[in-house]
């Protein structure tokens, strides 16, 4: 009995180090801190933030609706990431900039409406992909298109998308636009058109039939090319859009959606969950383990007590 009691004791021990895992919601603000580090993630920012003009009076208003204590102890300016949102409601293509950028990541700002030669480190999907600019890695959203789902799930020309994707960016000579009225998406993806020598490889996806779908983070400088290749994609029967195709997708019970903007900005895919989960959550991994050490620890000094 001694020993059950003891043993139930240990195992309650280890909720306290996991509930300090998980940095909660978004606050009042639009952000929370990040449990690893502390850094403010300004994901989403509400209108209360956004009567803040500078970092400095940002953190006044974090001391006041944020409620985790610990980390608004050693709150700074430069430690509080916008994830490339402007404060003071200001123009993004003047004072946006890289969502992390500080003197300890070494990181180039990056700024709207330039362009950067890149380096392809990993092809994710059909739009999405991991380039290194100016010596940091990002994993990069191509703008405006959407094409079938290759990774989580597969849906139909999934893989023929990522194919031709791959096979393009492997010729090397990349460079991303950025364009829009942000850097980043929600999910910290940044955000680009992607030339491959003189060629636009969201107008080729589109041209051979392989965008499913548009979304919408703004105004887009090449939006009408890419539009005019899709619909030339479905008038010839490129890709998805061919009578075989059709006939697949209609086998397979996959739902078309519709071509809307207002649609597809609320439903553009996350990058896989486990990535989002471990980056909102610290190091749950790391706090259980810390959790089952103590529990030991403690098991041990009480049986040598008694």
């Amino acid at each position: 009995m001694k020993r059950m009691v003891i043993f139930l004791f240990c195992f309650l021990l280890m909720f306290p180090f996991s509930a300090f895992a998980h940095p909660g919601e978004l606050d009042e603000l639009g952000g929370h801190f990040r449990g690893s580090d502390c850094t403010y993630l300004l994901h989403e920012p509400t209108a209360l933030a956004k009567e803040a003009k500078t970092k400095e009076e940002l953190v006044q208003l974090i001391q006041k609706y944020n409620g985790n204590e610990r980390c608004k102890r050693n709150l700074t300016p430069d430690r509080i990431d916008l994830d490339g949102h402007a404060l003071g409601g200001k123009d993004g293509k003047t004072t946006r900039d890289n969502h992390a950028s500080n003197g300890k990541s070494g990181r180039l700002t990056l700024r709207l409406g330039r362009t950067y030669p890149a380096e392809l480190v990993e092809c994710i999907d059909g739009d999405t992909a991991k380039f290194r600019v100016n010596g940091h890695v990002y994993t990069t959203r191509f703008l405006f298109i959407d094409t079938p789902e290759s990774t989580i799930q597969v849906e139909p020309y999934g893989k023929e998308a990522s194919r031709f994707t791959c096979s393009r960016l492997h010729q090397g000579n990349i460079l991303l636009e950025t364009d829009g009225n942000a850097l980043f998406d929600k999910y910290q993806r940044l955000l680009a058109w992607v030339w491959v020598g003189k060629r636009l490889l969201q107008e080729d996806l589109a041209k051979a039939g392989l965008v499913e779908d548009f979304y919408d983070y703004g105004d887009y400088k090449y939006e009408a090319r890419v539009r005019k290749a899709y619909e030339e994609a479905k008038r010839t029967g490129a890709g998805m859009y061919g009578k075989r195709a059709a006939g697949e997708r209609e086998g397979a019970g996959t739902e078309t959606r519709p071509q809307t903007k207002e649609k597809t900005a609320k439903t553009d895919h996350p990058p896989a969950l486990e990535n989002k989960t471990l980056e909102r959550s610290g190091h749950p991994v790391l706090y259980t383990l810390l959790g089952l050490a103590a529990a030991a620890a403690l098991y041990w000094l009480i049986r040598r007590l008694t």
